[in-house]
């Protein structure tokens, strides 16, 4: 089962590009075994320039080791100097076994009521394919 993890840091604005540059220093911790069980699916900054990191892991003694790495330890050090707030983290589990959530989604029919499933930002789940195989 895939471990998706989400990430929040809140660089001070005169000390984000300190901390996006730390970032950069982490990919040296990074050996093949773990750039092959890791990918980062979205990093994204908010309006409020917090900084959000989601990651997916394929194998979690991977993420681990990467995790007990001295280049991440400082890595991390190094960001959270540059942060006002502690970084919060979310640890989550992929849904369904074989970490593909649209493989638990019906094929045919809409559960949804229309006009409450259906339009721009509520698509027809009962019609939808999975998308993330």
């Amino acid at each position: 089962m895939s471990i998706v993890i989400i990430a929040r840091w809140y660089p001070r604005p005169d000390s984000r590009e300190d901390f996006l540059r730390a970032v950069g220093g982490l990919k040296d911790s990074l050996t093949p075994e773990m750039l092959a069980s890791f990918s980062v699916l979205l990093p994204t900054m908010s309006r409020d320039g917090t900084i959000i990191f989601i990651e997916k892991w394929n194998d979690e003694a991977v993420m681990n080791k990467l995790r007990a790495s001295p280049g991440f330890h400082e890595a991390i050090r190094q960001m959270s100097s540059c942060c006002d707030r502690p970084l919060e983290i979310e640890h989550l589990n992929t849904v369904g076994d074989d970490g593909n959530f649209a493989s638990l989604q019906p094929v045919a029919g809409n559960r949804y009521p229309k006009g409450r499933g259906n339009g721009p930002y509520y698509p027809d789940l009962g019609a939808m394919t999975p998308l993330f195989v």
